[in-house]
């Protein structure tokens, strides 16, 4: 009976709320720049991650809604090479061909080569050290607004957990940022149930939308981007991570929260 009652529908309105946002994504579009910087003709957008990989397989929904805007620059800065595995040299070239899907030029990633910050869920990070290197990356290009992991790193992997604590002390500790303002968003993770419930967690999402958070939502177009750019990711397309394409809601949704 509750399955009728109550699952069928949940199912029912999830699904049908997710066509109506690829139809109306004006219905959750929420201004991601400062205000003394909406005004920019061009404005520009950083994206940091851990790992190569790690812009379509937990960004991408994001990452195509701002490929169409013709006002906005992005920019990937990934922390590591991914040479967890010494696949560095291969990750790299990669991640190249990935943001070329979402209309990143070359010129406009960044990998960090350093052996202070080891792609390891073991070895921790030196967060003054990320601070410090998201922070040069931001003044040398004007950024208005960051996109990194939240506090649980989506998957729980230490690097992704102190991506977002190096941007978060970046931010809310820098003497810079207090006159220039930038904006910081974390996404959301959720629990393993709602991971791998694909467009079934419209609902849910759509309730942090509406209490203040950021949303953006993969049309079957943008999805198709997020797909194509994890192709060219040859190194880590195993069994796994080819189900994680389809049964993610990270391919579809993305949800966020403003940091600072």
């Amino acid at each position: 009976m509750i399955l009728v009652h109550v699952v069928v529908p949940l199912l029912l309105a999830s699904t049908a709320l997710y066509a109506l946002l690829c139809w109306r994504p004006a219905l959750i579009e929420r201004d991601i720049f400062p205000v003394e910087k909406q005004q920019k003709k061009q404005k520009h957008v950083l994206f940091v991650t851990a790992h190569p990989d790690d812009e379509c397989m937990f960004f991408s929904p994001t990452l195509a809604y701002l490929s169409r805007r013709s006002d906005v620059t992005v920019s990937l800065l990934c922390l590591t090479t991914g040479n967890h595995d010494q696949l560095g040299e291969v990750r790299k070239k990669e991640l190249l061909k990935s943001a070329v899907t979402f209309g990143v030029t070359p010129d406009s990633v960044i990998i960090v080569d350093d052996q202070h910050l080891p792609d390891s869920p073991k070895k921790a990070w030196n967060l003054a050290l990320v601070a410090k290197t998201v922070e040069a990356v931001v003044v040398a290009g004007d950024v208005d607004t960051i996109f990194t992991f939240d506090g649980r790193g989506v998957s729980g992997h230490q690097n992704h957990i102190a991506a977002y604590m190096g941007v978060k002390h970046m931010a809310l500790t820098s003497q810079r940022f207090k006159f220039q303002r930038i904006n910081v968003y974390a996404l959301e993770s959720v629990g393993l149930a709602r991971k791998f419930s694909s467009i079934l967690d419209t609902l849910f999402a759509f309730g942090m939308a509406v209490g203040g958070g950021r949303m953006f939502v993969a049309d079957l177009a943008a999805y198709s981007q997020g797909i194509q750019a994890m192709l060219m990711h040859e190194s880590q397309l195993v069994w796994f991570r080819k189900l994680y394409l389809v049964f993610s809601r990270y391919m579809f949704i993305n949800t966020y929260t403003k940091v600072n």
